[in-house]
């Protein structure tokens, strides 16, 4: 009868093994079935976990300097291009799409005079948008034939008041430390 009544009963070193596996379950959320447990060991096909389920990891987003190296691309130019985009945009917003200025005329990423400009409010505010825009503007004074006049005009031609320095020091600083996309809008970046 004692050895009956011994085989029901768990040693103190099982109910420390018991302890750690449900201690373990419970740290991890793991689940195992406890049938098994008598007064023998747990053995390996007493045990089944749940398949961790993975989360759908979200599309990994480009940054800005990636983005505006794309658009140069399209455009026939390459990083100088970027370069000098980045540091007219960091200029005008610190790279904030939704920034409004000049009393509401500019708008966007390059704070375009978007009605002077006959662009859209959402144009602005779209970095890709944006971005050609601003190379299409550079282009018509002169890029990149004068690179320092034509990212002058962005802000205003003939005027002395250093934007253009002050833009390409912008872009030597920025350039390496990546930028994440600050819009609502998802990027769409042309393939070809």
């Amino acid at each position: 009868m004692n050895q009956l009544k011994n085989t029901n009963t768990l040693t103190v070193a099982q109910r420390k093994g018991l302890a750690v596996i449900m201690l373990a379950i419970a740290l991890t959320n793991s689940h195992i079935t406890t049938h098994a447990f008598a007064a023998g060991p747990v053995l390996p096909e007493t045990q089944t976990q749940t398949q961790a389920v993975e989360p759908e990891t979200p599309a990994i987003q480009p940054t800005v300097q990636e983005v505006l190296l794309s658009v140069c691309k399209e455009n026939g130019y390459g990083e100088d291009c970027a370069k000098t985009l980045l540091g007219m945009l960091w200029n005008e917003s610190s790279n904030r799409s939704t920034v409004i200025g000049d009393n509401g005329a500019a708008r966007g990423y390059f704070q375009i005079h978007y009605k002077l400009h006959k662009i859209s409010i959402a144009c602005a505010e779209d970095l890709v948008c944006s971005a050609n825009w601003s190379i299409n503007y550079l282009e018509r004074n002169s890029y990149p034939k004068y690179v320092s006049y034509a990212v002058q005009c962005h802000n205003s031609c003939n005027v002395n008041n250093g934007y253009a320095a002050k833009a390409f020091r912008n872009a030597k600083l920025m350039w390496n430390q990546p930028l994440a996309v600050t819009q609502a809008a998802p990027i769409v970046l042309a393939m070809k």
